[in-house]
């Protein structure tokens, strides 16, 4: 059925163009406002994306230097040589994260700085490096345990047990059920050995039995646990 209007309703004035005029009166009389807070919006738009864009090449040339770095050493073929290429990765490494600190290749080189400088016997730079890329990683993810994990090796080179274990129990606590898990039960059977103390030694070589899928490591925990029982 067909609404029908009376001539007073027809005569009304439509309500949505009259809430439109008020609008465009509000806007007219208070343009200077609206002016300035759509430059205030336009520039906030040109300063974001102008971060985004600052950001993106500042993390692709941190991978660049990382990349460089890296393949330095992990494609060395000569063991001879291995030194070298791991100064050499350092000094780069060592640049990238003076030109860029805030860069998430910046935080994986510490990581690897620690790994390089345990391995060419610069204990104490190792620990160093590895504490400092456990602040700035701030996750337990994988890299996290394998830090701790060289910690608890630096700590033991330096026959400071205490942290050595403490490391190696850090690392635990973040690769649960992995094969890391056995060998970190293994370090720390072998410290305790070294600190003298039998029953937890043989606690630990046992729970590494326990975790353990590797025959040959099965073979030698169980010889020191006959060993030391």
């Amino acid at each position: 059925m067909t609404d029908k209007f009376t001539k007073k309703e027809l005569e009304q004035p439509d309500e949505f163009h009259t809430i439109g005029w008020k609008v465009l009166q509000y806007i007219s009389e208070h343009r200077n406002r609206f002016y300035a807070a759509g430059a205030a919006v336009l520039l906030i738009i040109i300063l974001s994306g102008g971060w985004y864009f600052y950001r993106l090449n500042y993390e692709n040339k941190a991978e660049r230097m990382y990349s460089s770095a890296y393949n330095s050493y992990s494609l060395q073929g000569s063991s001879s040589d291995m030194k070298d290429a791991y100064l050499n990765a350092t000094r780069i490494y060592e640049d990238l994260v003076k030109e860029y600190p805030g860069s998430r290749a910046a935080t994986l080189s510490f990581y690897n700085m620690g790994n390089i400088y345990f391995n060419i016997g610069e204990v104490e730079k190792s620990i160093e490096a590895y504490k400092t890329f456990l602040k700035k990683s701030g996750k337990d993810d994988i890299l996290t345990a394998l830090a701790y994990y060289g910690l608890g090796y630096c700590y033991e080179k330096n026959k400071d047990y205490d942290n050595a274990l403490k490391s190696f129990e850090d690392s635990n606590r973040r690769i649960k059920g992995t094969l890391f898990e056995s060998i970190n039960y293994a370090n720390m059977a072998r410290i305790y050995e070294k600190m003298g103390r039998q029953k937890e030694a043989l606690e630990f070589y046992r729970k590494t039995v326990e975790k353990t899928n590797d025959p040959l490591m099965e073979m030698l925990m169980k010889s020191r646990i006959a060993a030391l029982s």
